[in-house]
């Protein structure tokens, strides 16, 4: 049975070009085309890693930073602490002091006062003997 066709050749050769053409487009388009997608990729991928390396170290650093910030922070609490101390007593030492110095000083003033109370005391005991016995005469000088 034979139906008159005879097998043309022309449909071979362009089915041979054709895969001769996709070859050719294949080598020439679609692999480096599929190279530097796969090469940026391969960039982004090991930007992304990077990144998540370095977002990790960042917070392992801030980690550190508080961990740090707070043992400051109780540190110079400590200190202040510390200081406030040492500034009360200062003051209870000035204050003790002070009222020590100004009762030994109105002590001496109350002496030095005292000393010249008997001084004058004695300064009018005497004048007034001199007055006594410059009226004693007096009567004395008139009744005689």
């Amino acid at each position: 049975m034979d139906i008159g066709v005879t097998p043309n050749v022309t449909l071979l050769v362009q089915a041979a070009l054709f895969l001769a053409f996709v070859f050719l487009i294949n080598r020439i388009f679609v692999k480096p085309y599929t190279k530097v997608i796969e090469e940026r990729e391969e960039i982004v991928k090991r930007n992304e890693e990077e990144a998540k390396r370095l977002r990790e170290e960042a917070a392992r650093y801030t980690a550190q930073a508080k961990d740090i910030l707070e043992k400051t922070r109780a540190e110079v609490n400590k200190i202040l602490d510390e200081a406030r101390r040492e500034a009360g007593r200062i003051k209870a030492e000035i204050v003790e002091r002070a009222e020590r110095e100004a009762q030994e000083e109105v002590a001496r003033s109350v002496e030095e006062i005292r000393r010249s109370l008997e001084e004058e005391k004695k300064k009018l005991e005497s004048a007034v003997r001199e007055v006594a016995d410059t009226i004693v005469r007096k009567i004395l000088g008139e009744a005689a």
